[in-house]
């Protein structure tokens, strides 16, 4: 029953579009960097590729507003980021959100939070000394410390550009107590949105449809096969597999994305600098997938893993207050 309230009928809050991935239990332990002054002989450097395919359309804004002369109902639209002019996913979103997953399935830091009351041992370490680094800070980089991995722009291969209807979203209540602590005031974990049946409002955004594909580029340096494994995962590669989300309208259930197709290729530092022509024994992706899993906190992934599930038609993307 709705109960009047100011011009229109009140309505209860929806559903939480999130849930948390629980932290662990243990401080995450630290580990020099590889650095970048020489390549390890035991380590591996190369690209990786694959095919990035939207699940549900992709909103990564450029915050440009784009006049729509010809559209009537939307004649400005929040814009896509383009890079020379091609729609794409940024690599730095494709970085951050590979890496927020990479954080909540291994015993990493916390390298972006808002909140005041975060126990101190989840915080990374505030310069690098010789303690070192967390797994995440040793892969992707740290205060003071570039990372071994660089993601290009994902260009837009295939597909079609359309103009969605989201809801207004705001900004994260870091402020909110309650939301993001439980009654003992210990951090419920970190915050993934979940996938569902789109939501319409009225801000009309500029997206890459569902179906569209992309290419993912990302090449590395001195990555241990545990490390490169743990990147693996944390794109839906292994099992349980799931679906990252990236970009804007993630609670309206935008950003949907799915990583198949993966093609690897390691580099010989070695031969680069010598004149010899060995190339370099590339692993599989099954060989470093497993390698990996040895890093991973299970209990972490398989909550990860369900909160991330697709296709998820049994729930709908909140369109109003939640």
């Amino acid at each position: 029953m709705t109960k009047s309230f100011g011009s229109g009928p009140f309505q209860p809050s929806a559903p939480k579009p999130y849930d948390f991935v629980p932290l662990p239990d243990q401080q995450p332990p630290l580990q020099p960097p590889a650095g970048h002054h020489r390549y390890r002989a035991e380590a591996l450097s190369g690209v990786l590729e694959a095919v990035i395919t939207a699940r549900s359309p992709v909103h990564v804004a450029s915050g440009l507003l784009e006049q729509q002369p010809n559209n009537k109902q939307y004649p400005l639209v929040k814009a896509h980021f383009r890079t020379g002019g091609t729609l794409a996913i940024p690599g730095t979103s494709l970085k951050g959100c590979i890496r927020s997953i990479v954080e909540a399935i291994t015993p990493s830091a916390v390298t972006i939070t808002r909140s005041r009351e975060l126990a101190s041992k989840y915080l990374p370490p505030r310069s690098i000394d010789k303690r070192g680094l967390d797994l995440s800070g040793r892969i992707f980089g740290a205060l003071g410390y570039l990372g071994s991995v660089n993601f290009a722009d994902a260009t837009l291969q295939t597909g079609q550009v359309e103009i969605i209807p989201s809801p207004q979203l705001f900004r994260p209540r870091a402020e909110s107590f309650n939301t993001y602590f439980d009654e003992n005031r210990r951090a419920r974990g970190r915050k993934f949105y979940m996938h569902g049946n789109l939501a319409k409002g009225n801000l009309p955004l500029e997206a890459c449809a569902a179906g569209s594909t992309f290419r993912l580029r990302m090449t590395f340096n001195n990555l241990t096969k545990e490390e490169l494994g743990v990147i693996l995962i944390a794109l839906g590669l292994g099992q349980p597999s799931f679906c990252p989300k990236l970009g804007g309208g993630k609670p309206a259930c935008l950003g949907t994305i799915e990583i198949s197709q993966p093609v690897l290729q390691c580099d010989n530092p070695k031969a680069r600098y010598s004149g010899d022509d060995a190339a370099a024994a590339t692993p599989t992706i099954g060989e470093l997938i497993a390698a990996g899993t040895k890093l991973v906190l299970q209990p972490q992934l398989a909550k990860l893993a369900d909160v991330l599930r697709w296709p998820r038609e049994d729930r709908d993307c909140p369109s109003r207050s939640y």
